[in-house]
Formats: structure tokens, C-alpha cells, sequence
């Protein structure tokens, strides 16, 4: 029996728990990636919505702001007045995907004479779990 050459129960028990210690940490690592990939898909989204939200707003902005923008009918004359306070548009909800996502339109206006068809846009989009949420700021044309 001495002649013959194996492993012995020790080592392959101690071959197994290192084999699982590395297999283990490569399933974490695996898991890590995997969360992060749908965190990053859910931020694009959120991104991707906000832009497209606010492309909307520039082509047709009485659909979404209305026929007089809520800044001029709550300001004084322009003359008596430097600035106008911040306005926010009631916020909707997009179904996209199966979740319903935020969305909050403010509007600021300033009023001097070039910028008084001007509204500074900020577009906020929120994820259902209100974790991640992305902001978009433009101009929007609200002719004369």
C-alpha cells in the first residue's frame, strides 16, 4: 500500500474548498457586472426620455405648456419687472416597458425684451423607484 501513489481525503477535500472559494468570487463578480448593466440600460433610458421630452416640448410647446405660458400670465408688466419665478408644469407619467416614469416640466423666464418669447426649459425625468433620475435644460421657442 505504500507503493501506491493517490490523493488522500485531505487534499481533495482541500482542493474542492479552494476550487468553490474561486468559483464563488467569480460568481460575484458576475452578479456585480450584471446589476451594474441594468443600472447603466435604466439610466440611458432615463437620459434617452428626458431629451426626447424635451425635443417634443420645442416642436410643439401649447401641447404641453399651453396656449400662454404659465410665466407670463403670472408676471407684471415687463417693464416693472427683472425676472419671473420658476414655474413647474404639472408632472406626467410615461408607460415605458411595463414602468411608469416621471416627468416634470420647469419653466423660467426672463423678461427683458430679447428673451420674452424665450422659456429656459429644464425636463426631469424620474425611474418608478425614484433612484435614478436625469434633467435636460433648453430653450424653447414660444413665438409671437
Amino acid at each position: 500500500m505504500k507503493n501506491e501513489r493517490g490523493f488522500t481525503l485531505v487534499e481533495v477535500l482541500a482542493s474542492l474548498v479552494i476550487l468553490s472559494i474561486v468559483l464563488m468570487s467569480f460568481m460575484a463578480v458576475f452578479a456585480n457586472t450584471n446589476r451594474m448593466a441594468v443600472n447603466n440600460s435604466e439610466k440611458l433610458v432615463i437620459i434617452n426620455l428626458a431629451d426626447a421630452y424635451l425635443e417634443r416640448i420645442k416642436i410643439n410647446p401649447t401641447e404641453f405648456i399651453g396656449k400662454t405660458p404659465p410665466t407670463m400670465m403670472n408676471c407684471p408688466p415687463p417693464e416693472t419687472v427683472k425676472k419671473c419665478a420658476t414655474i413647474t408644469v404639472s408632472p406626467a407619467t410615461l408607460p415605458i416597458n411595463g414602468k411608469s416614469y416621471s416627468v416634470t416640466i420647469q419653466l423660467k423666464q426672463d423678461t427683458n425684451e430679447k428673451s420674452l418669447f424665450l422659456l429656459n426649459t429644464v425636463v426631469t425625468v424620474r425611474s418608478p423607484d425614484k433612484k435614478v433620475s436625469s434633467s435636460v435644460e433648453g430653450y424653447v421657442s414660444y413665438g409671437k
